[in-house]
């Protein structure tokens, strides 16, 4: 083989590699704990339980397992949030199925736009568990953190 066409398979090789190494990415993972979250004294006695979620991103497509228990009320769904700093509401950017109960499991998959992934990356969603008596802003609460976040 000659110089020049080891030189073409050289740049078919690198062109190949550059656009398929994101195909070879690895998944980034997310998890949290799931807490009870009172916003206001009225709702402290409604917000009883303890959870766990884990969270994988692959490419846009960001998919929840978890599980929630000692719930005092039944659960009637889960949300994705984003939100700008952790503590606020945020808006509902997906949701979540539930098992129902006091004690259950989480699942569900939701695409995230470019802007939402970045704020995934930057811990600026999270996992809300509502309940019969919790109102608007959910029983439990927990903010995606990365399992693999290098820095």
């Amino acid at each position: 083989m000659s110089f020049r066409n080891r030189r073409h398979h050289a740049w078919a090789a690198a062109l190949l590699l550059a656009f398929t190494a994101p195909a070879f990415a690895a998944d980034a993972q997310y998890s949290t704990q799931l807490d009870p979250s009172a916003f206001d004294n009225s709702t402290v006695k409604n917000n009883v339980g303890i959870g766990h979620v884990s969270a994988t991103l692959s490419g846009s497509t960001l998919t929840i397992t978890g599980d929630y228990s000692g719930m005092n009320f039944n659960a009637t769904g889960a949300q994705v949030k984003l939100g700008l700093a952790k503590g606020e509401p945020g808006h509902v950017i997906g949701a979540l199925k539930v098992t129902g109960g006091t004690s259950g499991q989480i699942s569900g998959s939701i695409k995230l736009t470019s802007v939402q992934v970045k704020a995934l990356n930057l811990g600026d969603i999270s996992v809300v568990v509502n309940n019969e008596k919790a109102g608007e802003f959910g029983s439990l609460w927990g903010w995606l953190a990365g399992n693999n976040l290098t820095s």
